[in-house]
């Protein structure tokens, strides 16, 4: 009996309005309204958030990483606050600043003498690098469809937009 009590509850508003919409959700909120409901997404998480639905469940996507967080109402906004602090794709994106801006490159001579410089990513100088290195070593053009060197290229650098063989065939040619 208690479970049809607390399933009552959640069908109904903070007023005690059950809500009669709840059939007629879309899979997508708009404009910052919940779907199904008349109240608008008050947080300002939602900036960085749209609504989504996911077997039979709202998830809370975020815009920058499209990772799916629990975004029924119950569940607050604490959470959402929390993975946008840490998103990564929200710090590469925000004020169109990049990551490669705030990075720093250490090397050392041959005398022993360490330095410490910045460091700015370079997509253009980065894939020849690719086309290079494919053609030092003699690697086939498919190595840039291998999910184990896709992730291992990501690990090193999350900027790098991995290119497809044909862009690879495309530098090599030019």
């Amino acid at each position: 009996e208690e479970e049809e009590d607390e399933d009552e509850d959640e069908d109904e508003d903070e007023d005690g309005e059950e809500d009669e919409d709840e059939d007629e959700e879309e899979d997508v909120a708009e404009e910052g309204h919940a779907v199904g409901s008349k109240r608008k997404l008050t947080s300002v998480v939602w900036v960085d958030f749209k609504k989504v639905r996911v077997h039979e469940r709202w998830k809370a996507q975020c815009l920058h990483c499209k990772k799916k967080i629990g975004g029924e109402s119950k569940n607050g906004t604490k959470h959402l606050h929390v993975h946008l602090a840490s998103c990564t794709m929200k710090k590469v994106h925000s004020n169109g600043k990049t990551l490669s801006q705030s990075s720093l490159r250490f090397s050392s001579s041959s005398q022993g003498k360490v330095s410490v410089e910045n460091y700015t990513f370079n997509q253009v100088f980065a894939r020849k690098m690719l086309a290079s290195m494919i053609v030092l070593h003699e690697y086939p053009l498919s190595i840039v469809d291998h999910t184990g060197f896709r992730r291992f290229v990501s690990a090193l650098q999350p900027l790098f937009t991995m290119v497809t063989r044909n862009t690879i065939r495309y530098v090599l040619c030019n």
